[in-house]
């Protein structure tokens, strides 16, 4: 089983921009785009919070759960 954070989904849903996430969240860019394209080994618990709220989302629907 694998968890991915699905970022390119919200931004879908929520028509938003990842520079969008960066204003509201103070995360960088960078950190963003790592999320974004799976290349983050982990994440801190801060940041997952950081999401769920500039997303106005629960957590459900940031995760996405895969086999």
């Amino acid at each position: 089983m694998k968890v991915d954070i699905d970022i390119n989904g919200l931004l879908e849903k929520k028509k938003l921009r990842l520079i969008d996430i960066e204003n509201k969240t103070w995360l960088s860019y960078q950190q963003l785009w790592n999320i974004k394209t799976w290349r983050t080994k982990k994440i801190e618990f801060d940041t997952i919070w950081k999401l769920l709220e500039a997303f106005k989302c629960k957590p459900n629907d940031l995760f996405k759960i895969t086999k």
